[in-house]
């Protein structure tokens, strides 16, 4: 599952579950979508995230992963 591998592969993802992850990330789409913002999911895969991190440098922690997903979803 790709939750755990980014558990592993994304410093300071969280720890918890991926139900109770999924869980408080569908909270968190429907309160935005509440307030009328946009909510754009993206895919992405360990392997990606790790790639984009060697090729650019960047430290594979919880900032660059969110950062890579705004970037996909072109915010």
């Amino acid at each position: 599952m790709d939750h755990e591998a980014f558990q592993r592969v994304v410093k300071h993802y969280p720890a918890c579950t991926y139900e109770e992850w999924h869980f408080r990330e569908a909270k968190k789409m429907a309160d935005w979508k509440a307030r009328r913002h946009v909510v754009k999911m993206v895919d992405i895969s360990p392997a990606e995230f790790t790639a984009y991190c060697e090729r650019t440098g960047a430290r594979p922690d919880l900032t660059t992963f969110l950062k890579v997903l705004s970037d996909k979803a072109g915010f």
